[in-house]
C-alpha cells in the first residue's frame, strides 16, 4: 500500500533536496487519502505529480516510491496490465538503488498479481507468485518492516489457498500450509496493531474456512475476532459482519443473519461518518493553516514596513543630525570672527589713543565720538573716512561702523549725557572729583552729583564697576 511507501529511511537511496523529498511524501500521503476513498483518478494525479517531482529533483527512493503508489492504485482499480508494467519498471530501479523495503513492497505487488492471475487452472500462477512473496518477507525481515512481514505472509497463504482451488478433494497438507501463514501474519498484524492487515486477514480467513468446508468454526472464529475488537473500528466490524452473514445464511441462521445484516449497516454508516469528521477535521486543520500563513506573511509585511520606518526615520534623523552640526560648527566660526573682530576694534580703540598716523587718529577720534553721535552720523563718518584714505578698505569702514554704532545704542539706551561721558572719561585717567572738577571748572559736589547719576544709569556702584562697564560699552 502507499502507506509503506512513505517509510523514511529504510534501505539506501540517492538523496535529494530535503524540500522535494518532504514535497514527494506529502504528495503520496495525499494519494493514499484519495485511495482509501476510491477516488482512483484523484489518487493517480496526485502519484503521477510525486513521481514526476522525484525524477526532476534526482531522488531514487522518491521515483520508486511513486511507483509503487502508482502499482497500489492500478491494482485497486484493476488494470493489473498496467499494474504489473509499472511494478517490473520499479523493481528494476529499486535492485538498482539498494533500496531493501521499497524492492520487498514492490515484490508483494507483484505476489498480488499473480494470485489474481487465478482465474482458472490454466492461469495460475501461483508458484511464481510464492516466489516473489518469500523474497519479499526476506527483505522486510532485513530491515524490521513489520508491516510488510504481515503482509507478505497474508499473500503466501492467499497463495497456497489458490494452489487448492480446484483441488477436489483438497490437499491437507497445502490447507495446512495455508493456514499456518494467515495465523502467522495474523500475529504481525495484532502485535504491531495494522487494521488494514487485520481486515485483509478476514478476508484470507474466510476463504480457507469456506475451502475447508468449516463454516461453524468459521462463525465462532469471526464471532470472537469481533467480540475483540475496539468500538471504533467500524470499517473492521463491517467486514466480520458481511462475512458473517454469509455464513449464518449458509448454515440456516436467518435471524442471526438478519441482525448481523443490521449490524453491518450500522457500523458502515459509522464508518462513513468518521471518514466525514476526518475530512471535516482535515478541512478545518488546512483552513487554519491558511489563516496561520497569511497572518505570519500580515506579519512579516508588518515587519518590513516597519524596518523601512526605522530606516528612512534613522536617515533622516542622521541628515537633521549633520545639518545641525555643520550650522553649529558655522555659528562658532562666524561666533568668533565676530569675537575676534571686536577684539580688533576694541584693541584699536585702546591702542589708538596715542596714533600713529592720520587714518589712525581718525578712528581714535571716531571712537571717542561714538559714544555721542547718532547712528546715521556714525555710518557717515565712516564711509567718509573709506573715501578720504586708500589704505582702508569699504568693508572694513562698515563693520567698524556697525561695530561703532552698537555702541552709540547701547550707551543711549543707557541715557548718558555728554557730560557724564566726559566725567567718566576723565575718571579712567585715575583722576579723582578734586581733578575732574577743576579740569572741567565744575565744584566737587556736582561732580559728584555726576557720578551718583553714572552709577544708577549703568547700574553700578562704585568707580572700578564704572570704569569696567565703560569699557564694556567702549565709551573708554
Amino acid at each position: 500500500m502507499l502507506v509503506l511507501a512513505l517509510i523514511p529511511g529504510l534501505g539506501a537511496c540517492r538523496k535529494a533536496p530535503a524540500g522535494a523529498e518532504e514535497e514527494i511524501a506529502a504528495r503520496l500521503k495525499t494519494a493514499d487519502r484519495h485511495l482509501g476513498a476510491q477516488r482512483f483518478d484523484a489518487a493517480m494525479q496526485e502519484a503521477l505529480s510525486a513521481l514526476d517531482l522525484a525524477r526532476q529533483s534526482g531522488s531514487r527512493t522518491g521515483e520508486v516510491r511513486a511507483l509503487a503508489g502508482i502499482v497500489d492504485i492500478d491494482i485497486m482499480a484493476s488494470r493489473d496490465e498496467d499494474a504489473w508494467q509499472k511494478a517490473l519498471e520499479a523493481e528494476s530501479l529499486a535492485r538498482e538503488a539498494g533500496l531493501t523495503a521499497e524492492l520487498a513492497e514492490i515484490l508483494i505487488a507483484k505476489a498480488k498479481l499473480c494470485s489474481y492471475a487465478e482465474i482458472s487452472p490454466e492461469t495460475g500462477r501461483n508458484d511464481e507468485g510464492l516466489e516473489y512473496a518469500r523474497e519479499a518477507l526476506s527483505l522486510a525481515e532485513s530491515c524490521d518492516a513489520f508491516e510488510q512481514q504481515a503482509e507478505a505472509c497474508y499473500i503466501i497463504g492467499s497463495l497456497y489457498i489458490n494452489k487448492n482451488r480446484w483441488s477436489d478433494p483438497i490437499d491437507p497438507e497445502l490447507y495446512r500450509t495455508a493456514g499456518a501463514w494467515l495465523d502467522r501474519g495474523q500475529a504481525l498484524a495484532d502485535t504491531y496493531d495494522i487494521p488494514r492487515l487485520r481486515r485483509n486477514g478476514i478476508l484470507f480467513r474466510s476463504r480457507w474456512f469456506q475451502q475447508g468446508g468449516r463454516n461453524e468454526e468459521a462463525i465462532a472464529w469471526f464471532e470472537q475476532v469481533r467480540s475483540g475488537l475496539k468500538e471504533t473500528d467500524h470499517l473492521t466490524a463491517a467486514a466480520l459482519n458481511d462475512r458473517l452473514v454469509r455464513l449464518y445464511t449458509r448454515t440456516g441462521a436467518v435471524e442471526k443473519a438478519l441482525d448481523t445484516h443490521d449490524a453491518y449497516v450500522y457500523h458502515m454508516q459509522e464508518y462513513l461518518r468518521q471518514k466525514q469528521d476526518e475530512a471535516l477535521q482535515e478541512m478545518e486543520t488546512r483552513y487554519e493553516v491558511q489563516l496561520k500563513e497569511q497572518q505570519i506573511e500580515r506579519s512579516r509585511y508588518q515587519i518590513w514596513i516597519l524596518v523601512l520606518a526605522l530606516l528612512l526615520s534613522a536617515a533622516v534623523i542622521l541628515l537633521i543630525t549633520d545639518w545641525l552640526r555643520k550650522a553649529h560648527r558655522r555659528a562658532e566660526e562666524l561666533q568668533k570672527q565676530s569675537d575676534s573682530k571686536e577684539q580688533i576694534i576694541d584693541f584699536l580703540s585702546k591702542d589708538l589713543r596715542n596714533p600713529v598716523n592720520a587714518i589712525s587718529g581718525e578712528i581714535a577720534r571716531l571712537s571717542a565720538d561714538a559714544a555721542l553721535l547718532p547712528p546715521e552720523a556714525i555710518r557717515k563718518k565712516c564711509q567718509a573716512l573709506a573715501e578720504k584714505t586708500e589704505s582702508m578698505n569699504a568693508g572694513v569702514a562698515d563693520y567698524v561702523g556697525d561695530v561703532l554704532m552698537q555702541r552709540s545704542r547701547r550707551i543711549a539706551d543707557i541715557g548718558l549725557s555728554q557730560r557724564e561721558i566726559e566725567i567718566i572719561r576723565l575718571s579712567a585717567e585715575g583722576l579723582k572729583a578734586a581733578d575732574i572738577a577743576g579740569r572741567i571748572h565744575l565744584s566737587v559736589h556736582t561732580v559728584n552729583t555726576h557720578r551718583q547719576r553714572i552709577y544708577a544709569k549703568m547700574d553700578v556702584k562704585n568707580v572700578s564697576e564704572m570704569l569696567r562697564k565703560s569699557t564694556e560699552l567702549g565709551i573708554i
